[in-house]
Formats: C-alpha cells, sequence, structure tokens
C-alpha cells in the first residue's frame, strides 16, 4: 500500500485509508517543530545580539591595538638607539679591560717562565761546575772558573768562592738553584759582556782597537772554562746520568705550571673580575637590552592578539554574527568507546574512554550546507592520518534546539566522522515558516 487511502492497490488487496491518522501525527510534529523554532528563535535572538556585540569589541580593540603598536614600535626605536649607545661604551670599556688583562697575562706568563728558565740555567751550570759529580757544588770546584774573580786580581779566592755559595763550603742542587746562582750569574754575565754598565762615549777611540778589545771576550774562552768542558768531555757517561736528571727536572716543571694555571683559566672564563668603570657600563648596557627586550616582548603580544582578531574576523559566524558565540566553546558526547570533543570554528576530537592520547579528527574549514541551507552542515579537515589510509575529517549536521549539545556521533565512511549537533543558533523561525509554506503536502 503505496497511498494512505490505498487507491493504488486492488480492493481484494485490502488496504485501509490511514490518511486521517498520518496527516494527524504529522500535522502534531509540525506544531511542535514550530514551537521548538519560536522558543529557539528567542535564544538566538540572544546569541545574535552577543555576536553583533563581540564584533564591535573586535573592531574597537583592533583599534586601540593599531594605536599601541604604533606607540610601541615609536619607543622601540629610541630603546634601540639606547641601547646601541650603551653598547658601544660597554665593548669600548671590555675591550680594553681585555687588552690589560692580555698584558697582565702576558706579563705574569713572563714572571712564571723566568724562574723555569732560571732553574734549568742553574741546572746545566752546577752539572759543569760538578766536577766530582758527588751532587754538591763545593768552593774548590768554583775557584777554577775565572769569571768569579770579583777583584780581576787573576785569583778566585776561598773568600770569593764561599761568597757565591752563601758562606758556605758546599750546596746541593736547591741550595745553588736558590741561593748560589742569584749570585754567580750577574758575575758571569759581566765577565761575559752580556751585561756592562754604560760608559761615555770616547770620541777619538780606534773602531778597530775596539772591535779586538772585545772580540776576546765574545769569543775566546778562559783557561778555566776550557778546563771544564774537557772535563765534562771525559766524564761522557756521568754527563748522561746528569741529563736523565736534568731531564726529570725539566719533566716536573711544566707539570707544576700546568697545575698552576688551571684557576686562572677558569676562573678567566666563567667570571670577569672587571674594575668598577667596567661594571657600570656592563650593567648599563644589560638595562638598556633588557629595556629594549621588553618593548619588543609587548609588540609581539600586541601582533599575536591582532592576528587572533584576524582570525575571527575571517571566520563566517552567519549573517547576522549568530554562530560567534560559540567560538571557543567545547562540547562533549561519549559512546561505548570513545568520548567525543567539538569545538565549534576549531577542531573535532576523540579520545578513548579508558585513557589514551587524542586524536585530532578534523580543524575548521568551512560551511558546507546547500543552498538557502549554508548553515546546517560544517566541515573539518585535515585532521591526523589513518594507518594507511586517508587524514581523517569530520561533518556537522545541525539542527535547532534550546541547549547546544552533541546527539550522535558515527562514522559511516573509514575516517570520516559524522557529528549530529543541537544549537539555538539554528532556530530561524522565519525560514521555517517560509520552507514550511513552500512544502508540498502529500497527505
Amino acid at each position: 500500500c503505496d497511498c494512505c487511502d490505498g487507491s493504488d492497490e486492488l480492493p481484494i488487496v485490502g488496504c485501509g485509508n490511514t490518511c486521517h491518522e498520518l496527516g494527524a501525527a504529522a500535522a502534531v510534529q509540525r506544531r511542535n517543530e514550530a514551537e521548538l523554532y519560536v522558543r529557539g528563535a528567542v535564544k538566538r535572538q540572544e546569541m545574535i545580539t552577543r555576536g553583533k556585540q563581540m564584533k564591535a569589541d573586535r573592531s574597537a580593540r583592533r583599534s586601540e591595538l593599531n594605536a599601541r603598536i604604533k606607540e610601541q614600535e615609536a619607543l622601540k626605536a629610541e630603546k634601540e638607539q639606547l641601547k646601541r649607545n650603551a653598547e658601544a661604551l660597554e665593548s669600548e670599556a671590555v675591550e680594553a679591560f681585555k687588552e690589560q688583562q692580555r698584558e697582565l697575562d702576558a706579563e705574569t706568563a713572563q714572571a712564571e717562565q723566568e724562574p723555569q728558565q732560571m732553574r734549568q740555567e742553574a741546572t746545566l751550570s752546577f752539572v759543569r761546575y760538578d766536577a766530582n759529580k758527588d751532587g754538591f757544588v763545593e768552593v774548590t770546584e768554583l775557584m777554577v772558573d775565572m769569571n768569579l774573580d770579583s777583584d780581576r786580581n787573576g785569583v778566585v779566592t776561598v773568600e770569593e768562592a764561599k761568597y757565591f755559595l752563601d758562606e758556605r763550603d758546599r750546596v746541593d742542587l736547591d741550595a745553588f738553584v736558590t741561593l748560589a746562582w742569584p749570585r754567580i750569574k750577574p758575575q758571569k754575565m759581566v765577565a761575559e759582556g752580556l751585561f756592562q754598565p754604560p760608559e761615555p762615549p770616547v770620541v777619538d777611540a780606534d773602531p778597530q782597537a775596539e772591535v779586538q778589545s772585545t772580540e776576546p771576550i765574545q769569543h775566546q774562552p778562559t783557561d778555566e772554562q776550557a778546563d771544564m768542558e774537557m772535563g765534562a768531555g771525559e766524564h761522557g757517561d756521568e754527563d748522561e746520568d746528569t741529563e736523565d736528571e736534568e731531564d726529570q727536572y725539566d719533566d716536573e716543571e711544566p707539570d707544576v705550571g700546568v697545575g698552576e694555571a688551571t684557576p686562572d683559566v677558569e676562573t678567566t672564563t666563567s667570571a670577569p673580575n672587571y674594575d668598577p668603570e667596567t661594571q657600570r657600563l656592563i650593567e648599563q648596557a644589560n638595562e638598556a637590552r633588557n629595556a629594549f627586550d621588553e618593548v619588543e616582548r609587548h609588540i609581539r603580544e600586541i601582533e599575536h592578539e591582532v592576528k587572533e582578531i584576524d582570525d575571527q574576523e575571517g571566520k563566517d559566524y552567519g549573517l547576522n554574527e549568530e554562530w560567534a558565540v560559540l567560538d571557543g566553546e567545547c562540547y562533549t558526547f561519549e559512546d561505548r568507546e570513545y568520548v567525543y570533543t567539538l569545538c565549534p570554528f576549531d577542531r573535532a576530537s576523540q579520545k578513548p574512554r579508558n585513557g589514551g592520547a587524542e586524536t585530532t579528527l578534523g580543524r575548521w574549514d568551512q560551511w558546507i550546507g546547500e543552498g538557502d541551507d549554508k548553515y546546517s552542515r560544517q566541515k573539518y579537515a585535515n585532521g591526523a592520518a589513518c594507518w594507511n589510509g586517508p587524514q581523517r575529517s569530520a561533518l556537522i549536521n545541525i539542527k535547532c534546539a534550546l541547549e547546544p549539545r552533541i546527539t550522535g556521533v558515527s562514522e559511516p565512511n573509514r575516517c570520516e566522522y559524522y557529528f549530529e549537533f543541537e544549537t539555538p543558533a539554528a532556530c530561524d523561525s522565519e525560514a521555517f515558516k517560509a520552507a514550511d509554506q513552500n512544502q508540498h503536502d502529500e497527505l
């Protein structure tokens, strides 16, 4: 029985006339829908009022932010110039401090190197003087070095030799380095012409005579030095042992130097101890940088808020801004497996009820309703990709109701989700009346 009155069938079929009952039920349904649209239209009007106010507030806020960003840009230029000036003074002061520090480090390194070099020289001289290789330098061993003839009488006396040994008969290596060598070295430098007091210039001096007088000092060794060198040659094996001792001292000294230098390196790299004036300029530069960074931070915050306003202005909230109040709200629906969430004009997602990560089903894309029913369907696209499948998406079917809520969620196609959503924003009573008048009543 296709027709409610059974007129499309033979009488023998026995289709009864149910048109009256069906018409009455349809009429009740339409009256209920009309009443729903009337009551929902009241709330929809409230949403329209709020939506238009929100649009006006966004426009006013946008104008305010435009004025503020101009002020901040001007302030930024001012702070940037102050920062450049402060950094220039800071850079100049720090560079001067570093130059002074480099000079100080060079002097310190030289001061540290001189004792080491002096010990090496003293050790070599100790080996040369220690003719019997007993580990001591005695008075008799110094008396053969005519460079130590202080009074230049041709003999190094016992008194003269003991003077260089700090009035002792003999000294070991450590005492020689610390006590004897500081006295011997200047005497040897004077004797060898390496250290001479200034003399007044002689006008009529013969240059050739000067050369002849200086040559023996520079190139000819004394008899005592020649004897010492010959003695050193005769004791070759003993010299090798002595060289081992020298290597031992050479190895020990750099270790001491490295150990002393480590704290200086750490202190310099971690926290330079600037002088008060340099520290003051550094603090001023830091304050200028902080002030500039603060202005930049304010500008970024303003630009971020402007972008949010522009994004909202770019969304279609309906002909009368009735959908604007839903932006920023979220609604949930639970079935046996998942908790579904819909945040209008933002995203749709699902999460397992028993715990787990949330999966994005789609992000706001556009209205996809047809014709006059444009605002009856929404699309959320570019969700998380399915395993070996497409990206997820969600379609939202919207109906009139007195309260916004999700009434159902399904997945008719793989990775494509349908949400049934109700809201007063869809209760356009005028559009409902127009559609009701144009609808053909088959009953």
